[in-house]
């Protein structure tokens, strides 16, 4: 997978990385259950509110996701590593979804070599 190339990946993670890609965050909101949970080494996020707060922040360091570098689902589960540059560093960020209704119900995320502070500043 040498560019983005969402062709083949699962209609939820395709939403959420145009969200993403262009700093849509009430966009990017529809693609999380009611009561979702993302699990991060800084934290477990509980809810649209919790969610809404950490990845509003998240658009804000100018994140991209640059290139798939591995990548597989089933109906219910998917599950990537991808490069990414935050502030013009190159990063490799790795993470995996459990759907329920359809959306992101659980989230597993994190970078590779650790979270770097400007993920946890606030602006």
């Amino acid at each position: 997978m040498s560019e983005l190339d969402l062709s083949h990946c699962h209609p939820v993670f395709v939403r959420q990385i145009d969200c993403l890609q262009r700093a849509d965050i009430d966009g990017l909101m529809e693609t999380y259950h009611p009561e979702a949970e993302v699990i991060r080494f800084q934290g477990i996020l509980r809810g649209s509110t919790e969610i809404k707060e950490t990845f509003g922040r998240y658009m804000h360091i100018q994140a991209r996701y640059e290139r798939l570098l591995e990548y597989t689902h089933t109906d219910d589960t998917i599950f990537m590593r991808a490069e990414m540059s935050v502030r013009g560093e190159q990063e490799i960020g790795f993470g995996a979804y459990v759907l329920r209704d359809g959306v992101i119900w659980r989230q597993v995320a994190g970078i590779e070599g650790g979270m770097r502070e400007w993920f946890t500043q606030d602006s």
